[in-house]
């Protein structure tokens, strides 16, 4: 349908989420507009981006700016609209809750995106094209979602921190320390789990490369990388 999207915007660089880049990434600026640069596509050719939750890891290259935090922030992908969810958005934009990484990641990635008009904040299930649709996934945050991949008779769900390991495909239970909610993440993950199966779909994750698909054996679910 003519139309580009990215998933999420990873940790970013020095300039776009400076303390995420320090603790989390070790000082190491992010690759992604870099790596889109060598798939073929510039940053002016993404229309739509889907923010699967608004964790500082997963939002850092949102603005850029020239020069200090605070000042002259542009839509890193200046011809897109952002999308998120607005649970995460209420969860978040406040001073207490933005800084449960520790730092003020939200004010730096996040909130400049409403500021710059380019924020479209969902609330359920929503047709972004006739072959994509986000889904609300809670647990990790309030407003966790994936997407649904539906093209060509082919089923695909990239789903977020709905998991962060192929161990949690097999240890439904298994939380990881920033789940908001660890009951609903396990819940979550157990629905999507059943659905994956039951529509044969492939399934992709934020911290694990490449795409795998479900399979059982002796009653209990893996995760095998395609």
């Amino acid at each position: 349908q003519g139309r580009t999207l990215l998933v999420d915007t990873g940790l970013g660089n020095a300039s776009s989420n400076p303390n995420v880049v320090a603790q989390i990434g070790g000082g190491i600026d992010g690759l992604l507009l870099s790596e889109l640069r060598l798939a073929g596509y510039q940053a002016g050719d993404i229309d739509t981006v889907f923010l699967t939750h608004l964790h500082p890891d997963h939002v850092g290259w949102n603005v850029t700016r020239p020069g200090e935090i605070g000042g002259d922030e542009s839509p890193t992908f200046p011809n897109a609209r952002y999308v998120a969810h607005e649970a995460d958005w209420a969860a978040f934009d406040t001073p207490r809750d933005s800084e449960i990484f520790g730092y003020d990641w939200w004010a730096q990635t996040v909130a400049p995106l409403r500021r710059l008009g380019v924020l479209d904040l969902i609330t359920g299930e929503t047709e972004l094209t006739g072959e994509l649709t986000v889904i609300p996934t809670p647990g990790h945050t309030p407003g966790s979602m994936s997407m649904v991949v539906n093209s060509g008779g082919e089923k695909a769900f990239i789903m977020g921190d709905v998991f962060h390991g192929p161990a949690q495909v097999t240890e439904t239970d298994w939380v990881f320390h920033y789940d908001m909610d660890p009951d609903k993440a396990g819940e979550t993950r157990r629905a999507m789990l059943d659905r994956a199966e039951l529509e044969n779909a492939a399934i992709a994750i934020c911290h694990h490369s490449g795409f795998g698909r479900v399979i059982k054996e002796s009653g209990r679910r893996y995760w095998q990388a395609l």
